[in-house]
C-alpha cells in the first residue's frame, strides 16, 4: 500500500500528542511494509532539518511547507468575518494545497490519511480514497471550555471557535470513507450536528515502561503528580484546580506530601503557584516516566477536555494508583474502582488521594491493575492494527 499522510505538525519531536500519535503511526505502518510520504508544515529550517534526519529513513518521502506563526496569525484574523473555524484558518496555505495536489496526481496513491480537523481542507476534494483521524470531537472540547473558563475574553474566543466548529466538523466527514475518533463521547457528540455514519472510535496507544524499569522505581513518600504539555489551557485550569482547592485539603492531613507538575512549557499561572517543595512545576523533562515512577500516587483532575487523555494513560502504564475525574476517563474506559478512582468535587478528590497515600496495599493493588489494564488495552500495536485494517478496506473498496 501506498500512502500520503497529512499532519498539521511535524511529528518529530513528538512533544505534543498528535505529534507522538503520528510518530509512532508512521514507524508502525512502515514496519507493516506500507510506502508512508509525509506532508506537513514546519515553523523554521531546524525543525525540518530534525524531523528529516530522524523520520528521513522511515518515510518513502517526506514534504514540508515552511509556515511562520506570522503568516498563520494573519490568516486567522483575515477569516474572522467568515464561518470556518479558526484552527482551520490557521493552517490555510496555498503551498500546501498545491503540493498535495501535485503529489497525488502523480504517486497514485491507494490512500491518503488526515491527522486532524485542520488539514481536512487539503485532502475533501480529492479522488483518492481517505481517512480522517479526527481524534476528538473540537465541540465538545471548547463548549467544556465555554463553561469552564472563568475568563470573559477566552470564554467568548471558545464560544466563537465552537459555534464554528460544530457544523464544520460534522459536515467535513462526508467527504472521507472513514472518519476516526478515540472516544464513544465524541462520536455522541458529532452525531448532535448531523446524521454521521462514517464514524468510528479508534483510539491510539501509549508507551508503557519496560517491567524491569517499573520493579527498580523507588517512590517517593507523599509525592503526587500530573503530567502533561502545561501550555494548553486544559492541563493549566486543571493543575490549578489541584494545586489551589485540593492539595491543601491533602496536606493538612498528610504534611509531607507534595504535588509535581511535570511538563514543557507552564504558564505563568502555573509557575505562581510553585512552592519547593511541595509544589513543584517541572518544566520540561527529558522523560516524564522519570517523575512518574517516582510519585505514590498520580491524578488527572481534568475539568475540560474531550477524547483520550494521554497524561492519564502514562500515568496508569507506570504503575501509579491514579484518581481521576469522569471527564478524564471517557475516552479511556478503565472501570472506576478497579483500575482507577474518579472524583469530581475538591473534597472527594481529595480525600482519595489521601486514602491512597496512607494505604501502601490499596496503593500497589490499584496500580497494579492500571498498569494491567494498559498493557491489555492501550499499547500501540494493538490499536494500530485495527486502524491498519479498515486502511486495507477502504484502499481495496475503491
Amino acid at each position: 500500500m501506498k500512502l500520503l499522510l497529512l499532519s498539521s505538525r511535524p511529528p518529530w519531536p513528538p512533544t505534543r500528542a498528535d505529534q507522538m500519535t503520528v510518530d509512532r503511526l508512521i514507524r508502525f505502518l512502515a514496519q507493516r511494509g506500507v510506502d508512508v510520504d509525509l506532508a506537513c508544515f514546519v515553523e523554521s529550517e531546524a525543525e525540518d532539518r530534525a524531523l528529516r534526519s530522524e523520520l528521513g529513513p522511515v518515510c518513502r518521502r517526506i514534504a514540508t511547507v515552511r509556515l511562520p506563526r506570522w503568516r498563520s496569525y494573519l490568516a486567522t484574523l483575515r477569516a474572522l468575518p467568515g464561518r470556518a473555524p479558526m484552527q482551520v484558518s490557521y493552517y490555510r496555505s496555498p503551498e500546501m494545497a498545491e503540493l498535495v495536489q501535485r503529489r497525488v496526481a502523480r504517486e497514485h496513491y491507494d490512500l491518503v490519511y488526515v491527522h486532524l480537523i485542520r488539514m481536512a481542507e487539503y485532502a475533501r476534494g480529492l479522488s483518492v480514497p481517505k481517512v480522517l483521524g479526527l481524534q476528538i470531537s473540537q465541540a465538545l472540547n471548547l463548549q467544556r471550555m465555554v463553561d469552564n473558563v472563568s475568563d470573559p475574553a477566552r470564554r467568548f474566543f471558545y464560544r466563537l471557535e465552537a459555534n464554528r466548529v460544530r457544523p464544520y466538523e460534522a459536515g467535513i466527514c462526508r467527504d472521507f470513507e472513514r472518519v476516526f475518533l478515540v472516544g464513544a463521547r465524541d462520536v455522541e457528540e458529532l452525531r448532535k450536528s448531523a446524521l454521521v455514519t462514517n464514524a468510528l472510535v479508534q483510539p491510539h496507544g501509549q508507551d508503557v515502561p519496560a517491567p524491569a524499569r517499573l520493579a527498580a522505581a523507588r517512590r517517593q513518600p507523599g509525592a503526587i503528580v500530573m503530567s502533561g504539555v502545561m501550555a494548553t489551557y486544559t492541563n493549566v485550569d486543571a493543575a490549578s484546580w489541584f494545586a489551589r482547592e485540593i492539595f491543601p485539603l491533602v496536606e493538612r492531613e498528610v504534611p509531607e506530601a507534595s504535588f509535581w507538575i511535570v511538563g514543557r512549557q507552564p504558564q505563568r499561572e502555573l509557575q505562581a503557584l510553585a512552592r519547593p517543595p511541595r509544589v513543584v512545576v517541572t518544566g520540561e523533562v527529558p522523560d516524564v516516566s522519570d517523575w512518574l515512577l517516582r510519585a505514590e500516587v498520580g491524578v488527572a483532575p481534568l475539568r475540560i477536555g474531550a477524547g483520550m487523555q494521554n497524561k492519564l494513560v502514562q500515568a496508569m502504564a507506570a504503575g501509579l494508583p491514579v484518581v481521576a475525574t469522569p471527564i478524564a476517563n471517557e475516552g479511556i474506559a478503565a472501570t472506576p474502582d478497579q483500575h482507577l478512582w474518579l472524583r469530581d468535587e475538591p473534597r472527594a478528590f481529595a480525600d482519595a488521594v489521601i486514602t491512597l497515600l496512607r494505604d501502601r496495599v490499596t496503593r500497589e493493588r490499584l496500580g497494579a491493575a492500571a498498569r494491567s489494564y494498559v498493557e491489555r488495552h492501550w499499547t500501540w500495536e494493538a490499536h494500530f492494527e485495527q486502524q491498519l485494517r479498515v486502511f486495507a478496506e477502504v484502499a481495496a473498496r475503491a
